[in-house]
C-alpha cells in the first residue's frame, strides 16, 4: 500500500518549509490552493512549539546566508 495522503502532505509541507521557510512555504501553497478549513486552527497546529527565540534565530541565520 502507498503512502497515506496525510503523510504525503506533511512531508511535502516540511520540505517546503525547509527550503523556503514558513512564510515562503505558505505563499507557495496559496498559489495552488483555493483555501478551505479554519486557517487559525491550522496555523496554531503548524506553529505549535515554536518560540519567538527560535523564529528570531532562524531569521538571523537566513539574514547571514543572504548577506554573503
Amino acid at each position: 500500500m502507498g503512502t497515506a495522503l496525510a503523510e504525503i502532505r506533511t512531508k511535502g509541507w516540511n520540505a517546503l518549509v525547509k527550503e523556503l521557510g514558513h512564510s515562503g512555504a505558505t505563499r507557495f501553497i496559496l498559489l495552488y490552493e483555493k483555501g478551505e478549513g479554519d486557517y487559525t486552527k491550522e496555523r496554531k497546529k503548524l506553529l505549535k512549539g515554536l518560540t519567538i527565540e527560535h523564529i528570531v534565530e532562524e531569521m538571523k541565520k537566513r539574514k547571514r546566508r543572504t548577506s554573503r
